[in-house]
């Protein structure tokens, strides 16, 4: 039997500056994404997906941009304690911020 890769927690409020969600924040690892299933049934990505630029995260890591909507998002979860940066990345032609970050649910 295959050992699940995908972590929860539940009755998770996060801070995406103009508006706070709660619900549950789902860490899925084999694909690297995170996001949060808020109690009306969205889901709000969090992480991105850099392979564009030919960059993976590290198992139990996922990318966030710091950019756009998302600016200072990493900041505010790792405050809660949902994540631990890892370190910071330059990408796209606008030098744009994201940061691999590990997930600490």
């Amino acid at each position: 039997m295959a050992l699940s890769k995908t972590f929860v927690k539940h009755d998770v409020t996060v801070d995406f500056g103009c508006i706070e969600l709660a619900g549950t924040l789902v860490h899925d690892d084999e694909l690297r994404v995170l996001e949060l299933k808020s109690y009306e049934g969205s889901a709000e990505p969090i992480s991105i997906s850099l392979l564009g630029y030919g960059l993976m995260p590290e198992p139990g890591n996922v990318f966030i941009k710091d950019w756009s909507e998302q600016s200072g998002l990493t900041a505010r979860l790792a405050r809660a304690g949902l994540v631990k940066p890892v370190h910071e990345l330059t990408v796209g032609p606008f030098d744009a911020k994201a940061y691999e970050v590990q997930v600490t649910l």
